[in-house]
């Protein structure tokens, strides 16, 4: 009889965990308009079957969180495993529940869940999803009570698993229908993550030896209410301030490019275009590049570069990369 592969060789392959996951498809994303597959007065899909490697399992564990509302509750009930923060607006909810997880406890099997007023409007996608497969989808941003975009990455047999070479960004509205809230996804917009910003004309960058064309990475956020930011790992928050005006970003999971503009002690930051992927659970990707957004000014000292914010008093503190070998 073949023997069975121990978790870790499977992970050591990058084979993922035990179960059965649906393997994403993004191909309902090629077209402008998707075909409705929502319906008024639908019941919430069943989780697909997974069954779970009990080391991963006890390993994940603290990434699911109790139901705490009635949708959570009707979302649980269907099988799925509640994670992520859920996200309010009005009288519509937004909520994730995943089958299972990798090797990295990303999940796998799973779905985006919309409620409006209480009651059930529809998924964000056709079928459930996987981390890092073409089709998943990132995280959703609520813009009115009636409407969301949400990002999906869009992967080919080239791409790297850390980065797919396209992002399609989906447009939904939550409709009123006599049977009750359905969701539509009324447009597609997709765009190769390798493209330069909108033609912009960088801004002058004045020579700082100790700042521009080196590595940074982040050590620590220090709020003005005094809480402390500490990254689990500095080498994935980074940043590089390139001789053409261009920031080169890294924030957990997600990478990003944009303009900047060095004079003096001055420092801001044009938009970042990044990736949209949902970092694990504790990451401050989300954080730090708000952060990265209202910076002002910057001092360096000691070997440390310090980036001051304007809005909300906040400080970034970098080192070298080559410090924190």
């Amino acid at each position: 009889m073949p023997r069975t592969p121990s978790l870790a060789a499977l992970l050591a392959i990058g084979i993922c965990c035990a179960g059965t996951a649906s393997a994403a498809d993004g191909a309902w994303l090629d077209t402008p308009t998707p075909k409705a597959w929502n319906k008024p007065g639908a019941r919430i899909p069943r989780a697909p079957r997974f069954d779970p490697d009990p080391f991963l399992d006890k390993q994940c564990a603290k990434q699911a969180r109790a139901p705490a509302s009635d949708a959570d509750r009707a979302v649980a009930a269907a099988g799925w495993k509640l994670f992520g923060a859920s996200q309010r607006f009005g009288t519509t909810e937004v909520l994730l529940g995943r089958s299972g997880v990798d090797g990295m406890c990303r999940p796998l099997g799973y779905q985006v869940f919309v409620f409006s007023g209480g009651r059930f409007a529809g998924t964000l996608a056709p079928r459930p999803m996987d981390s890092r497969s073409d089709g998943a989808a990132q995280l959703p941003q609520l813009v009115a009570a009636e409407t969301l975009t949400v990002p999906f990455s869009r992967y080919t047999s080239r791409d790297p698993l850390c980065c797919p070479s396209r992002l399609s960004t989906v447009e939904y509205r939550i409709e009123a229908t006599p049977k009750g809230p359905v969701l539509t996804a009324l447009s597609v917009n997709t765009v190769a993550t390798a493209e330069p910003a909108p033609a912009a004309t960088p801004a002058p960058v004045v020579s700082q030896p100790g700042i521009a064309g080196r590595p940074w990475r982040l050590v620590r956020i220090r709020m003005a209410d005094g809480a402390v930011l500490v990254p689990d790992d500095p080498a994935r928050y980074t940043l590089e301030l390139g001789a053409d005006g261009r920031a080169s970003v890294l924030a957990d999971c997600n990478r990003g490019s944009g303009t900047y503009q060095l004079a003096g002690a001055s420092l801001t930051f044009g938009p970042v275009a990044t990736t949209r992927a949902m970092c694990p659970p504790g990451s401050l990707s989300d954080r730090y590049l708000a952060q990265l957004g209202l910076v002002a000014s910057w001092t360096e000292k000691d070997g440390k570069l310090q980036l001051a914010t304007r809005a909300d008093g906040a400080v970034l503190e970098f080192q070298p990369a080559d410090q924190l070998r």
